[in-house]
C-alpha cells in the first residue's frame, strides 16, 4: 500500500510541491510569519528545477542524437 502511494507521490512529484508551496503561501497569509513564505520560496525553486530535469524535456534532444 506505501509502495503504491509513494509512486503516485513521485509520478506527480511537481504538482505535490506546488501545493505544498500553496500551502505555506497560505500559512504566511495568515500568521504574517516570514518564515513561511522563505520555506514555500524554496520549495517552488525546487519544484521548477525538479521539473526542467523531467525526462519529458530529453525526448527532443535524444531524437536529435539518434
Amino acid at each position: 500500500m506505501m509502495s503504491a502511494i509513494w509512486q503516485f507521490i513521485k509520478k506527480h512529484e511537481f504538482w505535490f510541491l506546488i501545493a505544498i508551496c500553496i500551502g505555506f503561501y497560505i500559512a504566511h497569509v495568515k500568521t504574517d510569519d516570514a518564515l513561511f513564505a522563505n520555506i514555500g520560496s524554496v520549495i517552488f525553486m525546487v519544484a521548477g528545477l525538479r521539473l526542467s530535469m523531467h525526462p519529458m524535456w530529453k525526448k527532443d534532444k535524444q531524437a536529435e542524437d539518434a
